[in-house]
């Protein structure tokens, strides 16, 4: 199985992470993303997740209220000015639910010290105040969010943008992420190797099938591998 144990761990000279579901998540209930994807009427449908990612996850937007425009656009449903105000509101609330995992200061604190870290990220470009956070943001030397490159993962051109702003070859370079497609196979698809992380009860965390994958369930063999 492709795991921690058939990495070539001396060819890596940076490690790139994913930030949802590896490293933060969000412990609001109901999950802001699935609120979003029911009022919108997307909600279990193949690929929902793309969907809110296309609509608000691609472009800078200020605040909640232009990203449930956008996703009016993306999906063509119009939603009433009341359900706006709610999810609005809801969105704002669970904004003071984002959390670190637990064990990812200590390992960012640890790598950091022996490798150029990056962020890779599908994200949205608003409420992200939590990656000025000293244990979190100022520890990547780079980052690549999809709302300011104008593209989603697995697009290839996201994982070479982080290389070329690493300053490394994309085969020098280890991809941490919970998704499959669009963080581990996506990154060896350019070169990189990749790990898959499967954080336990973790909202939202993708749960394909991958019978020659370990997945990961904490960042701890990473740092037992690669921190000094």
């Amino acid at each position: 199985m492709a795991g921690m144990h058939a990495l070539d761990t001396g060819r890596v000279r940076g490690i790139v992470f994913d930030l949802w579901n590896t490293l933060a998540y969000n412990d609001h209930h109901p999950n802001p993303i699935i609120a979003l994807a029911r009022a919108f009427g997307v909600l279990g449908q193949p690929g929902w997740t793309k969907v809110i990612e296309r609509g608000m996850m691609r472009q800078r937007l200020p605040a909640i209220r232009e990203g449930v425009a956008s996703l009016s656009n993306v999906t063509g449903v119009t939603l009433s000015a009341e359900e706006t105000d709610s999810l609005c509101r809801l969105w704002q609330v669970a904004c003071t639910r984002t959390r670190l995992f637990d064990d990812v200061p200590a390992a960012l604190s640890s790598l950091t010290r022996r490798f150029r870290l990056g962020l890779l990220s599908n994200t949205q470009s608003f409420d992200l105040e939590f990656l000025e956070h000293p244990e979190l943001g100022r520890r990547f030397h780079a980052r690549t969010l999809s709302c300011d490159e104008g593209l989603l993962k697995p697009d290839p051109a996201l994982f070479l943008r982080m290389a070329e702003r690493l300053s490394l070859a994309p085969s020098h370079l280890l991809m941490v992420g919970d998704n499959l497609k669009d963080d581990v196979l996506a990154a060896e698809a350019v070169g990189m190797q990749a790990l898959l992380v499967r954080r336990r009860e973790a909202p939202l965390s993708f749960q394909e099938q991958q019978p020659d994958r370990e997945p990961l369930r904490s960042l701890a063999p990473i740092v037992s591998a690669f921190g000094r």
